[in-house]
Protein backbone atom coordinates (compact mmCIF):
# COMPACT_ATOMS: atom_id res chain seq x y z
CA UNK A 1 0.00 0.00 0.00
CA UNK A 2 0.92 3.66 -0.57
CA UNK A 3 1.58 6.55 2.32
CA UNK A 4 -1.24 8.87 2.46
CA UNK A 5 -1.36 13.04 2.64
CA UNK A 6 -1.29 12.25 5.94
CA UNK A 7 1.28 9.51 6.40
CA UNK A 8 3.51 11.73 4.77
CA UNK A 9 2.95 15.27 6.48
CA UNK A 10 3.92 13.08 9.65
CA UNK A 11 6.98 11.33 8.27
CA UNK A 12 7.95 15.04 6.64
CA UNK A 13 7.67 16.60 10.49
CA UNK A 14 9.55 13.48 11.84
CA UNK A 15 12.67 13.80 9.13
CA UNK A 16 13.06 17.61 10.26
CA UNK A 17 12.98 17.27 14.03
CA UNK A 18 13.22 13.43 14.93
CA UNK A 19 12.88 14.77 19.12
CA UNK A 20 9.50 15.99 18.17
CA UNK A 21 6.37 15.05 20.26
CA UNK A 22 3.36 13.84 19.33
CA UNK A 23 1.30 16.47 20.25
CA UNK A 24 3.87 18.77 18.96
CA UNK A 25 3.65 16.68 15.21
CA UNK A 26 0.13 16.73 15.65
CA UNK A 27 0.22 20.62 15.55
CA UNK A 28 2.87 21.27 12.93
CA UNK A 29 0.45 18.62 10.24
CA UNK A 30 -3.00 20.31 11.43
CA UNK A 31 -3.90 16.69 12.75
CA UNK A 32 -5.35 15.13 15.66
CA UNK A 33 -2.55 13.90 18.42
CA UNK A 34 -4.50 10.44 18.54
CA UNK A 35 -4.05 10.00 14.19
CA UNK A 36 -0.90 11.01 14.76
CA UNK A 37 -0.27 8.14 17.74
CA UNK A 38 -2.34 5.71 15.46
CA UNK A 39 -0.18 6.52 11.94
CA UNK A 40 3.42 5.98 13.63
CA UNK A 41 2.11 2.85 15.26
CA UNK A 42 0.80 1.83 11.64
CA UNK A 43 4.18 2.94 9.69
CA UNK A 44 6.41 1.52 12.32
CA UNK A 45 4.60 -2.19 12.76
CA UNK A 46 4.72 -2.25 8.99
CA UNK A 47 8.81 -2.08 9.21
CA UNK A 48 8.64 1.34 6.96
CA UNK A 49 10.09 3.35 10.29
CA UNK A 50 12.92 1.05 11.39
CA UNK A 51 14.10 3.07 14.15
CA UNK A 52 14.89 6.28 16.04
CA UNK A 53 18.44 6.88 16.32
CA UNK A 54 20.21 10.74 16.47
CA UNK A 55 22.60 11.62 13.52
CA UNK A 56 25.63 12.36 14.53
CA UNK A 57 28.46 15.17 13.32
CA UNK A 58 30.95 13.22 11.24
CA UNK A 59 33.26 15.54 12.65
CA UNK A 60 32.36 15.50 16.62
CA UNK A 61 33.00 11.60 16.70
CA UNK A 62 36.68 10.22 16.54
CA UNK A 63 35.51 6.48 15.09
CA UNK A 64 38.91 5.52 14.04
CA UNK A 65 39.21 4.72 10.31
CA UNK A 66 36.60 4.00 8.10
CA UNK A 67 36.55 2.81 4.66
CA UNK A 68 34.47 1.62 1.72
CA UNK A 69 35.20 -1.86 -0.02
CA UNK A 70 34.00 -3.23 -3.28
CA UNK A 71 33.42 -6.93 -3.60
CA UNK A 72 33.38 -9.24 -6.48
CA UNK A 73 31.42 -12.14 -5.61
CA UNK A 74 29.82 -15.40 -7.48
CA UNK A 75 26.16 -14.75 -7.86
CA UNK A 76 24.93 -17.68 -5.88
CA UNK A 77 26.84 -16.09 -3.05
CA UNK A 78 25.59 -12.57 -3.43
CA UNK A 79 22.76 -12.52 -1.05
CA UNK A 80 23.74 -14.82 1.59
CA UNK A 81 27.25 -13.09 1.53
CA UNK A 82 25.24 -9.52 2.61
CA UNK A 83 23.67 -11.03 4.94
CA UNK A 84 26.35 -12.92 6.46
CA UNK A 85 28.39 -9.43 6.37
CA UNK A 86 25.66 -7.07 7.91
CA UNK A 87 25.86 -9.35 11.13
CA UNK A 88 29.75 -8.18 11.59
CA UNK A 89 29.79 -5.09 14.04
CA UNK A 90 32.50 -3.56 11.86
CA UNK A 91 29.91 -3.59 8.78
CA UNK A 92 27.95 0.26 8.86
CA UNK A 93 26.24 -0.28 5.82
CA UNK A 94 26.33 -2.84 3.12
CA UNK A 95 24.63 -2.40 -0.38
CA UNK A 96 24.44 -5.63 -3.23
CA UNK A 97 25.03 -3.57 -6.70
CA UNK A 98 24.86 -4.46 -10.75
CA UNK A 99 27.34 -7.46 -11.57
CA UNK A 100 27.33 -9.54 -8.68
CA UNK A 101 28.57 -7.31 -6.46
CA UNK A 102 28.63 -6.20 -2.57
CA UNK A 103 29.92 -2.86 -1.41
CA UNK A 104 30.47 -2.37 2.25
CA UNK A 105 30.97 0.95 4.57
CA UNK A 106 33.32 -0.38 7.52
CA UNK A 107 34.58 1.24 10.58
CA UNK A 108 37.31 0.06 12.51
CA UNK A 109 39.89 1.39 15.06
CA UNK A 110 42.93 1.27 12.71
CA UNK A 111 44.14 1.01 8.72
CA UNK A 112 46.20 -2.28 10.52
CA UNK A 113 42.68 -3.81 11.01
CA UNK A 114 41.24 -3.45 7.25
CA UNK A 115 43.33 -6.42 5.92
CA UNK A 116 42.68 -8.02 8.87
CA UNK A 117 38.51 -7.83 8.69
CA UNK A 118 39.03 -8.66 4.54
CA UNK A 119 41.67 -11.74 5.70
CA UNK A 120 39.09 -13.22 8.69
CA UNK A 121 35.85 -12.07 6.96
CA UNK A 122 35.82 -11.73 3.65
CA UNK A 123 39.04 -13.39 1.61
CA UNK A 124 38.22 -16.65 3.78
CA UNK A 125 35.19 -17.34 1.86
CA UNK A 126 35.47 -18.99 -1.79
CA UNK A 127 34.31 -16.76 -5.06
CA UNK A 128 35.02 -13.58 -3.16
CA UNK A 129 37.32 -10.93 -4.02
CA UNK A 130 38.23 -7.37 -3.66
CA UNK A 131 37.53 -4.98 -6.67
CA UNK A 132 39.10 -1.91 -4.70
CA UNK A 133 39.37 -0.64 -1.18
CA UNK A 134 39.39 3.05 0.11
CA UNK A 135 39.89 4.81 3.03
CA UNK A 136 37.62 7.92 3.74
CA UNK A 137 39.74 10.57 4.64
CA UNK A 138 37.07 13.55 5.30
CA UNK A 139 32.86 13.25 5.51
CA UNK A 140 31.33 16.27 3.47
CA UNK A 141 27.91 14.86 3.72
CA UNK A 142 26.23 12.06 5.60
CA UNK A 143 22.52 12.29 5.98
CA UNK A 144 19.22 10.75 4.79
CA UNK A 145 18.20 11.25 1.66
CA UNK A 146 15.05 13.55 1.08
CA UNK A 147 11.43 12.46 1.49
CA UNK A 148 10.86 11.20 -2.21
CA UNK A 149 6.69 10.26 -1.73
CA UNK A 150 6.47 8.80 -5.04
CA UNK A 151 8.48 6.08 -3.78
CA UNK A 152 7.47 5.02 -0.36
CA UNK A 153 5.59 2.32 0.21
CA UNK A 154 4.18 0.27 3.45
CA UNK A 155 4.53 -3.38 3.72
CA UNK A 156 1.27 -3.92 6.43
CA UNK A 157 0.77 -7.24 6.72
CA UNK A 158 -3.19 -8.09 8.03
CA UNK A 159 -3.31 -9.14 11.71
CA UNK A 160 -5.38 -12.27 11.05
CA UNK A 161 -5.06 -13.40 7.26
CA UNK A 162 -1.82 -12.32 6.96
CA UNK A 163 -1.94 -11.06 3.14
CA UNK A 164 -0.67 -7.82 2.06
CA UNK A 165 -3.24 -4.85 3.19
CA UNK A 166 -3.67 -3.00 -0.25
CA UNK A 167 -6.51 -0.19 0.78
CA UNK A 168 -4.83 3.40 1.08
CA UNK A 169 -6.83 3.14 5.05
CA UNK A 170 -7.29 -0.49 6.77
CA UNK A 171 -9.65 -1.87 8.51
CA UNK A 172 -8.17 -0.91 12.50
CA UNK A 173 -9.12 -2.24 16.11
CA UNK A 174 -6.87 -0.25 18.45
CA UNK A 175 -6.60 -2.07 22.30
CA UNK A 176 -4.45 -0.32 24.82
CA UNK A 177 -1.58 0.69 23.53
CA UNK A 178 -1.77 -1.78 20.66
CA UNK A 179 -3.17 -1.37 17.38
CA UNK A 180 -4.70 -3.98 14.56
CA UNK A 181 -4.35 -3.94 11.07
CA UNK A 182 -6.93 -5.64 8.65
CA UNK A 183 -7.14 -6.32 4.88
CA UNK A 184 -10.92 -6.57 5.23
CA UNK A 185 -14.54 -6.09 7.44
CA UNK A 186 -14.05 -10.76 7.13
CA UNK A 187 -10.67 -10.79 8.85
CA UNK A 188 -11.64 -7.66 11.30
CA UNK A 189 -14.84 -9.56 12.24
CA UNK A 190 -13.21 -12.63 12.68
CA UNK A 191 -10.36 -11.49 14.94
CA UNK A 192 -13.39 -9.78 17.39
CA UNK A 193 -15.04 -13.05 16.96
CA UNK A 194 -11.65 -14.65 18.70
CA UNK A 195 -10.15 -12.53 20.43
CA UNK A 196 -12.87 -9.47 21.54
CA UNK A 197 -13.23 -10.53 24.97
CA UNK A 198 -9.29 -10.39 25.73
CA UNK A 199 -9.54 -6.48 24.30
CA UNK A 200 -12.34 -5.57 25.92
CA UNK A 201 -10.50 -6.50 29.52
CA UNK A 202 -8.50 -3.74 28.69
CA UNK A 203 -11.02 -1.15 29.29
CA UNK A 204 -9.47 0.74 25.81
CA UNK A 205 -10.58 -1.45 22.70
CA UNK A 206 -12.04 0.61 19.94
CA UNK A 207 -14.09 -0.08 16.78
CA UNK A 208 -12.94 2.37 14.08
Amino acid sequence: MKPDEIDTRILQALMDDGRASLRQIAKRTSLTTPTVSSRLARMTKAGMIKKFVPILSPGSVDRGVSALISLKVASSSVEKLARDLSKRPEVENIYVTTGQGVTLKVALDEVAGLQAFLSRSVLARPGISVASSQIITSVVKEEPAPLSTTALTIDLKCDYCNEEIARARPYTIAGGSSHYYFCCKTCKGAYLDKFGSRLAKTGRAARE
